[in-house]
């Protein structure tokens, strides 16, 4: 089910082209966002505020700040706290313009969000290179499946990732139905929770006068089920660039998802834990699903995001892969008319079918484990089958 927008198409088409950049210095005005950082105190937690109104008011322990005081003002201009205790200084306050950083860890969430360390590592795992001037007839539209919305923090990454290939889109109208089918470059975004993707559109369309939401596509539903719509949408089933999977029992949408996937497309698995990283690995192995599993990247390690790589590879083990060998005989060797305990040097040939996997699972460097999860990077096979079936120019 594809989710409709909350805002009308027009105000959403005009107020993204209403962009204020730090370096222009103009005034805030209603309707944007503020960051207000103390003065003196630098460790006190900044305060993210709606958006500006007249009229409105933002009330906490050290006191009242007016939303007009902070309208017509501009970046790292002074505003300060008004309360009713004669005793009590009022606190000053520094104005700034809102991160996207600040904006995905302050803004309202009902689930926890995607930090933005690691969701600048799945974008840079994505290695993605928009490109305004690149035309259909160079490169196929960028689409990106998105499984798991969630808050809507990865959301907005993406979308700020690809922007650039949008950028160039020149229509005669403010039809935002009609820019969109001019794109260049689609997120598409899916949670099986209603409630939960339609506040991750209002996160979306909440930053910076929603400058980066018209690149989404908000869908409700199984993400196995919003692919096959998608699909009968198209002349290709092999639409998607790329993929990333934040949801339980991602391993059921596998196949789903690698159907759908270009060849050499990208698919990023997010499991808190490394055995479901290794459930997803086995399925994938077993049914012969078309991709490669490329590395394996924990999260959070040692409080931060660096990404550290483990490895996990499927392995023969030796008895099935040495080779048939007979020692030697040797002077005690005798022929006591039964069967003794075979020789270790003797290694019996295994078929196909009877061979078994090991599996290889350890971090790659380091010895603490200190994670926030695990990512899993498979990139999407060529299919051979379908090639060799094509007749021959």
């Amino acid at each position: 089910m594809r989710l409709s927008g909350s805002r009308p198409t027009a105000t959403l088409l005009q107020s993204s082209r209403q962009r204020r950049w730090i370096s222009d210095g103009r005034p805030f005005a209603p309707g944007d966002l503020v960051i207000l950082r103390q003065k003196i105190d630098r460790s006190a937690p900044p305060i993210l505020t709606k958006p500006l109104k007249p009229g409105r008011r933002i009330e906490g322990h050290k006191g009242i700040i007016q939303h007009d005081d902070i309208i017509g003002k501009r970046v790292r201009d002074i505003v300060k706290s008004s309360t009713t205790r004669s005793t009590r200084d009022p606190t000053e306050y520094r104005l700034h313009e809102v991160t996207l950083d600040e904006y995905t860890r302050l803004s309202r969430r009902l689930v926890t969000p995607i930090y933005p360390a690691d969701a600048n590592l799945i974008v840079a795992l994505l290695d993605l290179h928009p490109d305004a001037g690149e035309t259909e007839e160079v490169a196929p539209r960028l689409e990106i499946l998105e499984a798991g919305t969630g808050h809507g923090a990865l959301t907005l990454h993406l979308s700020r990732a690809i922007h650039a290939q949008n950028s160039g889109i020149r229509i005669g109208s403010e039809d935002v139905d009609e820019w969109k089918a001019h794109r260049r470059a689609i997120i598409h975004t899916t949670d099986i929770s209603s409630q939960f993707a339609a506040h991750a559109q209002t996160v979306v369309e909440g930053f910076r006068r929603g400058i980066y939401a018209r690149n989404v596509d908000f869908h409700v539903g199984d993400v196995s089920e919003v692919l096959r719509s998608l699909q009968a949408c198209r002349d290709t089933r092999s639409f998607l660039s790329h993929a990333f999977l934040d949801m339980p029992a991602a391993d059921a949408h596998l196949a789903t998802v690698a159907d759908a996937l270009r060849t050499d497309g990208t698919l990023i698995v997010f499991n808190p834990s490394i055995t479901q990283v290794i459930s997803c690995a086995t399925k994938v192995k077993e049914q012969g699903i078309p991709l490669d599993l490329e590395k394996v990247v924990e999260l959070g390690v040692n409080g931060g995001s660096g990404g550290r790589e483990w490895d996990v590879r499927f392995v023969r083990p030796r008895s099935e892969e040495a080779p048939l060998r007979e020692t030697p005989p040797s002077d005690t060797d005798t022929d006591s008319g039964h069967d003794g305990d075979a020789s270790p040097e003797l290694r019996s040939p295994v078929s196909a079918a009877d061979r078994t996997w090991s599996l290889v699972c350890r971090p790659k460097v380091g010895e603490r484990i200190v994670g926030g999860g695990f990512l899993g990077v498979w990139k999407k096979q060529r299919d051979m089958r379908a090639e060799s079936n094509q007749p021959s120019p």
